[in-house]
């Protein structure tokens, strides 16, 4: 993002004259250029002054106030900058197929929770099975009653599709309220039952004292895709980072201790999971279902602990009841940018067609996939490995490549690199090659060797680092491979798991 910023000002230095009044929000790029190049000559660019004006804006770069972040730029903003059409569909494309997962993973964690507060508690062997009972009065199984539930959720949800959602600042914040409370209140129940079952002073426990074994084999691919899908929060450090006025040392005091702060609350989570139950559910909250041992289980009163417990399998239905309509808005708008992308739908025809046809695009896959699929930890292992791979890691990692490289390029576009700050607009560049050059046999004999082009561009890589106040640490070319040898390792181990189970 700060890259984006000092791109946006280059721009607007070179394209705009000087003497121009600019607008109030031309004024975020002017001031930090004004503050920084006082002993720069402002005179417009001419065909006369090129070179001149090349080496200000080369000495205008070394300056903190040129990469300051004043205006916040969205992952698709800065897509549009680096990558043109083509870039643009492949990211929206890995964008909906994250939001579908998500969709999916939502939709089956209300029904399946509101499936098991309603139904009764027949256990067999200990496991609950989709093809108990759920009512002693009828026939209908938990997976039925599942699937009503399910469709009953996807009917209400359907019409927050045909008109846009505004004005979810109280919802938001309530429900982000709940969540609090809701986590605070899951490790506090599981250390009470931790605490119970270790000093059970009877002659019979309720259940078993937990004793989670280090290491499980079976459980390392799914712990891939479920990690990449919790520790997912880097697309919101936009909006984290642009309202703070002081961003000196932003790694030391924002970055790097709000990623420990969530690894110290998933640790937190999980180890009192593992510390207080011994058949953790695909969906943590059901564990707390009341049930005959409830009363055994916690110090605190029956009566609370069952208020609890109803609260917390029943969390899932107002949180992510009120995201759902949030996250379809969102999915329908990148679907809607991602067919603008092409001509025939930009007609205000096909415009009006797109309008009613696309809620049902968006609400009927998730839906599909969850009449079929129950099982919330397989679809979060595979949201998170797949989708949630490129978002995570193939994203950032080809993201601020072509940043660096884009704002090497402009500032040095005698050095024979292709020059990505001259290439079409992002909307007028076609979905296919046009170089006609490379057709041709004598051109393609003056191309160089794949050795003599690998060896160019690490040359060229490693002249593109980027001085300034926000700076990285990886900057090296290498930590942009790793991150892509990663995900491309997760992605494999998860799909081979799939396969081949472990």
């Amino acid at each position: 993002m700060s890259i984006s910023n000092a791109v946006a000002r280059l721009r607007f230095r070179l394209e705009q004259p000087v003497e121009e009044t600019s607008s109030d929000e031309e004024e975020a790029f002017r001031a930090p250029t004004e503050a920084s190049s006082t002993s720069v000559d402002r005179c417009s660019i001419d065909e006369h002054n090129i070179e001149q004006e090349e080496l200000e804006a080369s000495a205008l770069c070394r300056s903190p106030e040129f990469f300051s972040i004043l205006q916040k730029f969205e992952l698709s903003q800065m897509f549009s900058i680096y990558f043109g059409r083509i870039g643009n569909f492949l990211f929206y494309l890995v964008m909906c197929i994250y939001l579908y997962g998500d969709l999916a993973v939502y939709a089956a964690a209300v029904a399946k929770s509101l499936r098991d507060v309603v139904c009764i508690r027949n256990v067999t062997g200990g496991i609950l099975s989709d093809a108990d009972i759920c009512f002693s009065t009828s026939t209908l199984t938990r997976m039925d009653v599942y699937r009503i539930f399910l469709l009953g959720f996807i009917v209400c949800m359907c019409p927050f599709l045909f008109f846009h959602v505004t004005k979810s600042r109280w919802l938001q914040l309530t429900t982000a309220g709940i969540r609090w409370f809701t986590y605070l209140l899951l490790i506090c129940l599981a250390i009470d039952r931790a605490i119970v079952l270790r000093t059970w002073s009877g002659p019979d426990p309720p259940e078993p004292v937990p004793y989670p074994t280090p290491v499980r084999a079976s459980g390392i691919p799914t712990l891939f895709g479920i990690a990449v899908y919790v520790f997912m929060c880097h697309h919101s450090l936009p909006g984290v980072i642009t309202p703070i006025r002081n961003k000196h040392r932003l790694n030391l005091r924002v970055i790097f201790p709000l990623f420990l702060t969530i690894l110290g609350c998933n640790l937190l989570l999980s180890g009192t999971a593992v510390a207080g139950f011994n058949n953790i559910k695909d969906l943590y909250t059901l564990n707390f279902v009341p049930d005959e041992h409830s009363y055994d289980t916690f110090k605190i009163p029956y009566l609370l602990a069952q208020i609890f417990g109803y609260f917390i399998s029943l969390f899932p239905v107002f949180a992510l009841s009120s995201a759902f309509p949030i996250i379809s808005t969102t999915l329908l708008g990148n679907i809607r940018t991602l067919f603008s992308l092409f001509k025939p739908f930009q007609t205000d025809h096909a415009q009006k067609v797109l309008r009613y046809v696309l809620p049902f695009v968006v609400a009927i896959p998730p839906c599909a996939v969850s009449l079929g699929v129950n099982d919330i930890s397989f679809l979060v292992n595979f949201t998170g490995a797949f989708a949630g791979s490129g978002i995570q890691y193939i994203i950032p990692a080809v993201l601020v490549y072509r940043a660096r490289r884009y704002l090497y390029s402009m500032l040095h576009p005698d050095v024979g690199y292709e020059n990505f700050a001259s290439t079409k607009h992002g909307d007028e560049e076609p979905l296919y090659p046009t170089n006609v050059n490379s057709l041709d046999p004598a051109s393609r004999g003056r191309n160089l060797g794949c050795c003599e082009r690998l060896a160019a561009w690490w040359r060229s890589c490693a002249q593109m680092k980027v001085v300034g106040p926000h700076s990285s640490i990886f900057q090296h070319i290498l930590w942009v491979i790793f991150i892509l040898v990663w995900a491309i390792f997760c992605i494999v181990f998860v799909l081979v798991d799939k396969i081949y189970p472990f």
